[in-house]
């Protein structure tokens, strides 16, 4: 018998073990995705005040339980609420609704050679490590694929080593600036002592000169002496005498003009040869921090080398699974993304635990369901146990045997890979751009599904099926292959495989069964470029 568990959403708490008043219309569960139940309650009701003090029914802070006879059959919070005259109509999104419209903003992660079932395990965990966030999902399962690489962590690493040498560069670089400007304001000194040099050299000059003046008036006197004495005039004598005795005089003066000016020229030599000597030791200094820069900046080049290889190697293997608080990407989404490159499948599960329902999420790889093929199997025909009349879609606007597809990055330096299947038929295009794909691989890999999903031109998305014996409910799962038979007018009768994607359980007991080709899935299955 059925009945409903009304719990609070934040706390666990369950508000009623078996709630009555309410009417539920079909549920559905999803492959790999989240499934849904509208419920009906009168608007009285609706407005019950639980035992916490808070409405019994509220827009995501309200979980139902549909449980019948100890088998939990659908499980999920409240997402939206209309009031609808006399009573309120509720759609309930199943538990795993959470995981969607939250941003990953917790430290970077980036993850080398890791299980996808990990990552999902830490944004899960993550989604519900906030307060009022804790719904109780755990992940069960692990698969075999490896996601990401090691390449991510050696460009960071090649990065840091590059800036640390860029840092050491630098450095030594200004040192050999600062010694450079030393040197180039000594030289500008020593020419400036140069120039008074010559200036005192020029004096030297000067004074000799003046003293070979002052020679030359005493050579005069002289002269004037030996004439005077002819005379024997003793006032001309002592007038001669006088005027050699201060041209005399003059010459000893002059001579101690040259000396001191020499004397100042040999201080000035003496200046500038220390200046000049300084000079060649700042220039030794110079060729000295020179040679150091030059290494430096050899290692600094050998470390751009050494990025750049870095940054190649990470642009052509993807590089590891990111996590990036400043991207604000979708949890939910990088599941979705996760579950589609691995491939995986993942199902919920629900149990008890202590008289208190739980969820799980159970991930399968490569896929959930079986191929319902055995003699024992369940059949679905039309007219048999498809109640509703077929109608197959065609897809020939979409067909392509050709996928071309534009990942990360931009122009020539884009992730580009394109992928065909001869069939026979004129080659056609399809276009795919990611900007999330960051390898060759991973874009091979992406494009797979599209490829296949493109090249059918005949599928069935949905069948009503009776619960008849040759498909009794619970004979079939999500997941499951199963081999559809009809006859459509104008086209004949045909039988194809198909996946099961969803499973709608109507109130009349019939089941409304969601379908995608089986060819569409390749379930890590390569595809030749």
């Amino acid at each position: 018998m059925e009945r409903l568990v009304i719990q609070r959403a934040t706390t666990g708490d369950v508000l009623s073990y078996d709630y009555r008043g309410v009417t539920r219309d079909a549920f559905t569960r999803a492959l790999s995705a989240v499934g849904t139940m509208p419920i009906a309650i009168p608007a009285s009701q609706a407005k019950t005040v639980a035992a916490d003090g808070l409405p019994m029914f509220d827009e995501w802070g309200t979980i139902v339980t549909l449980d019948d006879d100890g088998e939990i059959r659908f499980r999920g919070i409240v997402t939206e609420l209309t009031y609808a005259g006399p009573e309120w109509k509720m759609t309930l999104s199943s538990v795993p609704t959470v995981l969607y419209g939250i941003p990953y903003d917790d430290t970077p992660y980036y993850g080398a050679e890791v299980d996808p079932a990990s990552i999902v395990r830490k944004l899960v965990a993550h989604v519900q490590s906030y307060p009022d966030s804790d719904v109780g999902i755990t992940v069960v399962g692990s698969t075999p694929v490896r996601v990401g690489s090691f390449s991510t962590q050696r460009r960071i690493e090649a990065e840091a080593y590059y800036a640390e040498k860029v840092a050491d560069y630098n450095a030594e670089n200004k040192k050999l600036q600062a010694l450079k400007k030393i040197v180039a304001a000594t030289r500008k000194t020593a020419a400036t002592q140069r120039g008074s040099r010559a200036d005192a050299s020029k004096d030297v000059t000067a004074a000799n000169k003046d003293v070979a003046a002052a020679n030359r008036a005493v050579t005069a006197a002289k002269k004037a002496l030996t004439a005077a004495k002819k005379t024997k005039d003793p006032a001309k004598i002592a007038a001669a005498q006088r005027a050699l005795d201060a041209a005399n005089a003059t010459v000893a003066a002059r001579k101690a003009t040259v000396q001191d000016r020499i004397a100042a020229r040999d201080g000035r030599d003496a200046t500038l040869k220390t200046t000049n000597d300084r000079i060649k030791a700042q220039q030794a200094d110079v060729d000295a921090q020179a040679a150091i820069v030059r290494t430096m900046k050899d290692r600094k080049d050998k470390a751009s080398e050494l990025k750049s290889a870095a940054q190649q190697q990470e642009s052509e293997d993807g590089g590891a699974y990111a996590l990036e608080p400043w991207e604000a990407q979708d949890c939910g989404r990088l599941i979705d993304d996760l579950a589609k490159d691995a491939p995986f499948d993942w199902v919920e599960e629900h149990y008890w635990a202590k008289d208190v329902p739980q969820t799980r999420i159970r991930i399968a790889h490569p896929r959930t369901g079986r191929r319902l093929s055995g003699s024992d199997d369940p059949t679905f025909q039309q007219g048999v146990n498809i109640t509703v009349q077929l109608e197959p879609t065609t897809s020939g606007g979409d067909f392509a045997n050709t996928v071309f597809g534009i990942g990360a990055g931009e122009g020539a330096g884009s992730v580009r890979r394109t992928i065909s299947k001869r069939d026979n038929r004129i080659r056609r295009v399809a276009t795919l751009q990611s900007k999330d794909v960051k390898s060759k691989q991973d874009m091979t890999t992406r494009l797979q599904p599209e490829l296949v999903a493109r090249q059918k031109d005949l599928a069935v998305d949905s069948i009503t099926v009776a619960n008849h014996p040759n498909s009794p409910r619970g004979s079939y799962s999500l997941g499951d292959d199963i081999y559809v038979q009809g006859d459509v007018p104008h086209y004949g009768r045909f039988g194809l495989w198909h996946r099961i994607v969803s499973i709608t359980e109507n109130t009349n007991g019939t089941t409304a069964v969601g379908l995608k080709l089986t060819d569409s899935f390749t379930y890590g299955a390569g595809v030749e470029a």
